[in-house]
């Protein structure tokens, strides 16, 4: 199945949003997601042609931009491996303590964040697939290239990892 100039417009209008939301969990970064949206839609376009039209036009493309992505991931893994930087200041805000529900909200919500960044990457991005894509555990091995087993295994891992680091922080939540 190959794409016309205006077929690919519209498929590149009704999927951005979707690929941007998705891009934007794997990298943890907008402008990355930005940058991997449009080569992944760069990619769609040279390769059109191999798309046969036997499977979801969708999960297609969301293969696509996972691919990309994994593709980006090892470049910069090579780069800094090639010249390691300095360790990174963290530059969040600090909190507004003048507002005590806010501050509770701030303070889980980066617990919750951090606790999902230390998960191990397969582990992570299984994660994020099935609880913020919604993606099936099917779905989330054939975009993953691995068996359901696994990616039920790394769901498991990720939730009693999350479980755990969390715990301490039960008592913690605001009670609005």
């Amino acid at each position: 199945m190959s794409f016309t100039e205006p077929e690919f417009r519209a498929l590149f209008e009704d999927q951005r949003e979707r690929l941007f939301r998705f891009l934007v969990r794997l990298t943890r970064n907008a402008s990355d997601a930005d940058d991997l949206l449009q080569e992944t839609f760069l990619q769609v376009w040279r390769k059109r042609a191999q798309f046969d039209g036997r499977g979801a036009l969708d999960a297609w493309l969301r293969r696509t931009a996972f691919r990309t992505y994994l593709n980006s991931r090892a470049r910069r893994e090579r780069r800094a491996a090639l010249a390691p930087r300095a360790h990174e200041v963290d530059a969040e805000a600090p909190a507004d303590r003048s507002v005590e529900h806010r501050d509770s909200v701030e303070f889980l919500s980066t617990k919750v964040r951090q606790a999902v960044e230390e998960l191990p990457e397969g582990t992570r991005e299984a994660f994020l697939l099935f609880r913020y894509d919604g993606l099936s555990c099917a779905e989330i091995a054939e975009l993953t290239e691995t068996n359901v087993k696994t990616v039920e295994t790394r769901l498991l891992r990720a939730t009693r990892q999350l479980s755990e680091r969390l715990r301490a922080f039960r008592g913690s939540a605001p009670t609005w």
